[in-house]
């Protein structure tokens, strides 16, 4: 047991290494240099951080007092507020997440909206623009029946838009005042679940997201509710499969995440088939995978076989979830041109359709987007799998390098690039200007909110330059810092497999995002959020749990 807890520190160890390695490419303009001791340090250094900082983080969890429970000053002013897994509770926290959220409501009125946002509006209304699935069709339905019912009602498209923000931030707060409330289930004291609870309500990235529109802050919510199932399930071994009304909720859930956001999809597929390991008996399992396969099916195999045909919608393209492979072969053709001979050359243009000058010219480290999004058709996919397996062999660094780039964001604190906007913090979207301009000729765009940029100068200026404090709006430590101190608790656990499978929908985001097109850009912020709503919910569960087995 001892030596098997002393191997879970290959957990820090390997993210000290990532770390080392991207915040040494993060800093210089996306290149590796293997004989540049500046990297070696930075390895070193943040193998010794991580594995001092997840020692003394369980070190910490042993100190925490038996009776964590009583209702000692402060706390006794809230003694009224139950916060157990009934109606009751999880209204009066919804209600009082929603007073704090209140204020944001106004200052970013009527809305924030992503670019993606204001281009999937373009293709609904323009009849000269296709509608495609390269964002959610069914996301571009619902911006476009709020936008027609705002023009019907208000006059206004995007007043209707803001009807959808609203509904959406209800949503949200609702899904984390059950997160909080369901902690109860798992005898976590009251006092971690009021904090959970006021870092809902006070932490001011979560509202600021919740009043921007996109498929990341439409599909969250249900993320989190899913989320809560999946630990129910886990908790009863499988047995809350047996009510309908679970069962029913549970499908109609996953559903409305996959189709909103097509990455859900695949985190809750690969989540329920790993859950099935985890329940007792083989009719349990069998339901498990059954449901598993319910969001598969109608999203990747009926929507795109019947329903984009009927609707006339054009297929995504599937250079999204080839982003990493071709960033960094891409890297390669910019950094040693001379090295490819005329076959090389010719297989470029054609998996690119580019010249490979002009590939040259277009690459940029920390973003894939420049140098993708046609539709690679099935032989030319596996050209690129060739050609990326002779590269990692002839060019190893600067295929590390092509990955480390895109994903700098998540395995760094400091990220940066002359004369470009690279971020590293937890940014929030203050308006709405960078929009398609497609969009201006179907509604009276609102390029500012009501008081989004002051309050936006307030955020960056004060709140992300807070010592101590500022280390939350970080999203390394939302990416990669709290998954790998999660694998790291479950491994320590004495069912290590049951706690792995536990923080699996944590897991799977993790995989998502580092095989994704960018991290140090301002859109990937939105792509950590559904880690900002569940981390603290799996992390509560799994150090109690582990806690309390240590006690037994």
């Amino acid at each position: 047991m001892k030596s098997r807890r002393r191997f879970t520190y290959f957990v820090p160890v390997v993210l000290g290494v990532l770390f080392g390695t991207c915040s040494f490419v993060g800093c210089h303009e996306g290149t590796i240099d293997e004989r540049n001791i500046i990297l070696y340090a930075d390895i070193c250094f943040f193998i010794a951080l991580f594995v001092l900082i997840f020692r003394c983080s369980l070190k910490l969890m042993e100190k925490v007092p038996p009776h964590f429970d009583r209702l000692d000053i402060p706390f006794s002013f809230f003694r009224h507020l139950k916060l157990d897994w009934t109606p009751k509770s999880v209204v009066a926290v919804w209600g009082i997440i929603c007073v704090c959220w209140l204020p944001y409501a106004i200052i970013f009125f009527p809305g924030t909206y992503w670019f993606d946002t204001s281009w999937q509006l373009t293709q609904f209304f323009d009849p000269n623009t296709p509608i495609t699935d390269h964002h959610p069709f069914a996301l571009t339905y619902l911006l476009g029946f709020f936008a027609n019912l705002g023009k019907a009602i208000f006059h206004n498209a995007v007043c209707g838009l803001y009807v959808l923000v609203i509904l959406q931030a209800a949503l949200s707060a609702l899904s984390l005042a059950s997160a909080a409330c369901y902690l109860a289930r798992f005898t976590v004291p009251w006092k971690i679940r009021f904090s959970l609870a006021a870092f809902f309500a006070l932490f001011p990235f979560l509202p600021c997201l919740a009043m921007s529109l996109a498929k990341d802050t439409v599909a969250t919510p249900f993320f989190v509710f899913f989320s809560i199932m999946f630990c129910e399930i886990w908790r009863t071994h499988g047995t809350s499969l047996a009510s309908p009304l679970f069962d029913v909720l549970l499908v109609v859930n996953i559903l409305i995440a996959s189709v909103t956001k097509k990455t859900g999809m695949y985190i809750i597929v690969l989540s329920l088939l790993l859950l099935a390991f985890a329940v007792r008996t083989w009719l349990v399992k069998a339901g498990v995978i059954v449901i598993a396969a319910i969001p598969y099916l109608v999203v990747g195999v009926i929507a795109p076989t019947f329903i984009l045909p009927a609707l006339h919608i054009e297929q995504g393209e599937n250079s999204e979830v080839l982003a990493v492979p071709l960033q960094q072969v891409a890297n390669v053709v910019h950094n040693h041109p001379s090295s490819l001979n005329n076959e090389d050359l010719d297989e470029i243009r054609e998996i690119y359709q580019q010249e490979p000058e002009r590939l040259q010219q277009e690459y940029c480290w920390y973003v894939s987007d420049p140098i993708k999004g046609q539709r690679i058709p099935p032989e030319d996919v596996h050209r690129l799998g060739r050609f990326w397996l002779r590269q990692m062999a002839g060019h190893p660094n600067d295929m590390t390098a092509g990955w480390a780039g895109l994903s700098a964001s998540w395995f760094s604190f400091d990220v940066f690039s002359k004369g470009k906007p690279t971020q590293d913090d937890l940014t929030i979207l203050s308006s709405s200007t960078h929009h398609h301009p497609g969009v201006d000729q179907f509604t009276a765009w609102p390029n500012h909110t009501k008081g989004g940029l002051a309050f936006g100068r307030f955020y960056e200026q004060t709140l992300l330059m807070l010592p101590v404090v500022n280390v939350l709006f970080q999203k390394a430590l939302w990416a990669s810092v709290l998954p790998f101190f999660l694998v790291f608790v479950s491994l320590r656990n004495k069912d290590w497999w049951r706690m792995l499978i536990l923080n699996m929908p944590i897991i799977a985001t993790l995989l998502t995002l580092v095989a994704g097109p960018t991290s140090a850009y301002g859109e990937a912020v939105r792509y950590v959020l559904p880690l900002v709503y569940t981390i603290p919910l799996f992390l509560c569960i799994s150090l109690f749990v582990m806690r309390q087995q240590s006690e037994a």
